[in-house]
């Protein structure tokens, strides 16, 4: 299977109601892969998942699919239970995504077995190949080096979107187990490619795909300094965008493209008009 480099965690457009808005998600994703997106990641942290029902989350992914009209598809199907994951790993597979990828399970704090079981029964009840979603901060759960490696021993677990900044962990994973690693810290990307990372899944992608292709290009050309030079730039507008919830700054940067992303579901409160003042501000100053 091949392994795409830039995968677009969607985000989930609403109307003002909060219903989801599936014509701007079509256009959402049309617009990714036209900017040079290797595919689309739906239904992760940036789709709002934990707001959406079991339904919507079903209809989002088959809708990304529809619209990617044979690109490559990721779907995230991380759940508190595992029989509600294996349920969303199974449509996954009949909607036709490529693989699957997963938080560990959360809330309850589990043993290292546990979690390990909980990606058995996943790949065991899509037969696609799974993804681990390491966000330590987010999850609580924080795997060991020895730990990925024993995860890795089953083939079935191809990838590791690593949402992270321990890049020392990052480095000896890819040494150790050779799985492919995606950088999931938009922020800290050019960290993470010189630490061995194979690709990037960033919430900012929504809006500024372009900056990190063209960050990976000079870098791998050796020129550090014009790499350096245009993360600058993209953490510019990443650190106006999570002054407040960053999926609320992602949305009105996607309204200022011409994408009728809305807002963010409740208890968010939206950004006020000071607050879109100066997020446009820095937006038209680094693009």
């Amino acid at each position: 299977m091949k392994k795409r480099e830039f995968l677009v965690p969607i985000i989930t457009p609403f109307h003002e109601d909060e219903s989801v808005n599936y014509i701007a998600l079509k256009k959402l994703v049309r617009h990714v892969l036209d900017c040079g997106a290797d595919g689309i990641y739906a239904c992760g942290a940036s789709s709002e998942f934990m707001l959406l029902t079991h339904e919507e989350r079903e209809k989002i992914l088959e809708t990304v699919i529809e619209a990617a009209d044979g690109a490559y598809v990721a779907a995230h199907i991380g759940a508190a239970s595992t029989a509600e994951a294996q349920d969303l790993a199974r449509h996954a597979k009949t909607a036709g995504a490529d693989c699957i990828a997963s938080i560990p399970p959360y809330w309850y704090t589990y043993t290292y077995e546990e979690m390990r079981g909980y990606f058995t029964a996943i790949a065991d009840a899509s037969n696609l190949p799974v993804m681990i979603y390491n966000i330590p901060n987010a999850s609580k759960v924080r795997f060991t080096k020895d730990e990925f490696c024993d995860l890795f021993s089953d083939e079935r677990l191809f990838a590791v979107k690593h949402t992270d900044t321990d890049y020392y962990q990052m480095e000896r994973i890819k040494t150790k187990t050779g799985t492919f690693i995606y950088s999931g810290v938009d922020e800290c990307y050019l960290s993470a490619l010189a630490a061995g990372a194979d690709g990037a899944i960033g919430t900012t992608f929504n809006f500024m795909l372009k900056k990190y292709i063209d960050i990976r290009d000079a870098f791998h050309k050796g020129d550090n300094a014009r790499a350096l030079q245009i993360m600058t730039s993209a953490n510019n507008v990443t650190e106006a965008v999570t002054r407040k919830f960053c999926l609320l700054g992602t949305k009105y940067l996607l309204t200022l493209q011409g994408i009728d992303a809305g807002g963010c579901r409740k208890p968010f409160i939206p950004l006020n008009e000071s607050e879109k003042d100066a997020l446009k501000r820095v937006y038209e100053n680094n693009f």
